[in-house]
């Protein structure tokens, strides 16, 4: 259960820090986001592969999609508040 002691306060990012139509040609940050995620991605089972190509993700909300269906594989469905 989440106690005053353990919980991280993340604040809200500024606004127009996440344009989904924005490039990741020049982020070198976003870039290396997807390497990684895609060389995880090669060590999982067919069945637990995203089916998506890494190689056609050009936007910032294709990355999204791609990096939050791979982290439902490796951490499950979200938890409710609580770790319910």
């Amino acid at each position: 259960m989440a106690t005053p002691s353990n919980v991280v306060n993340v604040p809200k990012p500024a606004a127009g820090s996440f344009n989904k139509h924005r490039l990741i040609e020049k982020n070198t940050l976003l870039q290396h986001q997807l390497q990684h995620f895609r060389e995880v991605e090669k060590t999982l089972p067919p069945e637990q592969q995203t089916g998506m190509n890494p190689d056609d993700i050009k936007t910032e909300g294709q990355l999204a999609e791609y990096i939050s269906k791979l982290t439902r594989f490796l951490h499950g469905e979200p938890r409710t508040a609580g770790g319910r």
